[in-house]
């Protein structure tokens, strides 16, 4: 490693550490800040409870190594080349600097990540390891082999034609499903293969390969994955099994690493193309365009006759027909949602499967897991609210031609999160038809839900629109805004605490009305909650519009 690269490395580190420290100055960089050390003291007062205990169980951690190995090698085949900052590109490509030094210099803030990653690991979960340190370091080599694995991969997608490339990552997620599925298999004894592949007359079809279900039966082969879980890093592993695990790593990363420098594959012309669409990409996202804009006429669309669809009601057809051409976007949303349902699906079936074997829950207690999945539903909200950018995010070039139109700063408002709430509701719709096939609610818990998911889908809309006009008018009247990590993460730890005021309400009228004498208030409870959380979605929506109303106000004070 070349010793100027490292002291540019840690200058660059030192000016991000004095700007974010100068971002404290604003009042809201200020609050994230500190609702993200709320939340990070409270999970560390936390840290002893039963649920921490249970992420690191062998089955979960070995699950989540290979979630990070498969993750990191598709996302760097997806690159086609390594991602630098643009002014990166103009001084080490431009120096005499060999392709080995550049690899290594771009692997540096990926170290530093997996150090912080495994510190935080070892301060939340220590006390339910047996051997923290080793783990802790089987962990951080870990994150760094599969920052050397995508690097690689990355490499290695930049030198094939685009054809071969769209072949290969098909073949690729064919290969994680059967990971997937085997993972599934042994760990947790859940068959996602359906049972007719192991019929005669699918064997027929295989022989005399064997069937894919024979692969996950193999006594070989399910012993030593059966041995796998059953000594992983936290299990009650002799003296010496940490110490051959760490050893295993440090080879792991060191082979890993020496692959990566070896590579003969030229990464300056692929790393060029790669990094200038990564920073086109992101002053489309600051400018409010999501796509690009191309020289193709684009198709018109036939005026709707409701009356629903005038004023207002025309951004909202606006943003349903951008919806309509998104279908990239949608059919992404539809996969996170399968996804994400299958496995509360395969909670639901473990449940089943458990009780079939001599089991026995009360009735009580199957509804309250029931509910809890329907819970559990509600967050998928978290993942589809960014997949659906069809409201002010994406109307950023359009905002001061908005503020002519006959119509309120409300109205506006509430018509340009209305699209992404209703896809939101559509998909995890979907999620509930799926569920109920699974698990009997009762009418009282279905409509509770009913008017849940509505609530919580506009405030999570209504937190990303909120940052996004914040970051907007400060561009506007001539400062930049914070496109950070850190600046994402608080507007997450944001989407989180906006529904503390309803939960805190609700967790209190649940228990007066325990200690009154009664039954556990869950009716109670969840009714004033939804009736705190509208509250606060309408603060919300006023916020919006107050800031849509100061935007051009705004942009004149520059």
């Amino acid at each position: 490693m070349n010793r100027a690269l490292i002291y540019l490395w840690l200058a660059l580190l030192k000016r991000q550490a004095l700007h974010f420290v100068r971002g404290l100055r604003q009042p809201g960089a200020l609050i994230g800040i500190a609702a993200l050390g709320f939340m990070a003291v409270f999970l560390f007062r936390q840290r002893h409870h039963e649920w921490f205990a249970e992420l690191v169980r062998p089955e979960m951690f070995t699950g989540g190594i290979l979630i990070m190995l498969c993750g990191s090698v598709f996302k760097g085949f997806l690159q086609r080349g390594l991602v630098f900052d643009p002014p990166d590109i103009d001084f080490l490509f431009t120096s005499p600097f060999t392709q080995r030094q550049i690899v290594f210099y771009r692997l540096l803030p990926g170290y530093l990540y997996a150090f912080v990653q495994g510190l935080v690991f070892l301060a939340f979960l220590s006390p339910h390891l047996e051997h923290p340190w080793v783990t802790t370091a089987c962990l951080i080599l870990a994150q760094i082999v599969c920052f050397h694995l995508a690097a690689g991969a990355a490499i290695y997608a930049g030198t094939l034609p685009q054809q071969l490339h769209h072949r290969i990552r098909w073949m690729l997620l064919a290969v994680y499903f059967v990971l997937a599925a085997l993972y599934l298999r042994v760990a947790w004894d859940f068959r996602i293969i359906p049972s007719f592949m192991a019929s005669p007359i699918v064997q027929l079809l295989f022989h005399p390969a064997d069937t894919v279900s024979d692969v996950g039966t193999a006594p070989v082969f399910r012993e030593w994955t059966r041995q796998l879980m059953m000594d992983g890093l936290v299990g009650s592993a002799a003296i010496w099994s940490p110490a051959w695990y760490l050893v295993g790593f440090v080879i792991a990363a060191t082979a890993s690493l020496g692959l990566l420098l070896k590579m003969k594959a030229d990464i300056f012309e692929t790393s060029l193309a790669m990094t200038m669409r990564v920073a086109d990409r992101r002053v489309r996202l600051r400018q409010g365009r999501v796509a690009d804009v191309q020289d193709v006429r684009p198709q018109s669309a036939e005026l709707p006759k409701l009356a629903l669809f005038q004023g207002a009601g025309a951004i909202v057809w606006k943003n349903l027909v951008v919806a309509g051409r998104s279908r990239r976007g949608l059919l992404f949303a539809l996969v996170v949602t399968l996804i994400y349902t299958g496995f509360l699906i395969a909670l639901r079936v473990v449940l089943q499967r458990l009780m079939a074997d001599g089991g026995e829950l009360p009735a009580d207690q199957i509804q309250e897991f029931d509910l809890s999945l329907m819970g559990l539903l509600l967050f998928l909200g978290f993942f589809l609210q960014r997949s659906f950018p069809f409201d002010f995010r994406r109307d950023g070039h359009h905002l001061v031609a908005f503020r002519t139109l006959p119509v309120s700063a409300f109205a506006i408002a509430f018509a340009e999160i209305a699209v992404p709430t209703a896809l939101c509701l559509a998909f995890q719709a979907l999620g509930i038809v799926l569920l109920m096939f699974f698990g009997g609610f009762k009418w009282e818990m279905l409509l509770l839900l009913f008017f849940a998911f509505p609530a919580i889908a506009i405030a999570l809309n209504g937190v990303w629109n909120l940052h996004y006009l914040l970051a907007a008018s400060k561009r506007a009247a001539g400062r930049s805004g914070s496109t950070s990590p850190v600046g994402m993460l608080m507007v997450v730890v944001l989407s989180f605490l906006i529904f503390y005021p309803a939960g805190w309400t609700a967790v209190h009228v649940g228990n007066r009305f325990v200690e009154a004498g009664g039954k556990p208030g869950v009716m109670l409870g969840g009714a004033s909650f939804l009736a705190v959380q509208y509250v606060v979605d309408l603060v919300l929506v006023c916020l919006l519009a107050k800031l849509f109303q100061r935007f051009e106000v705004s942009r004149d004070f520059q």
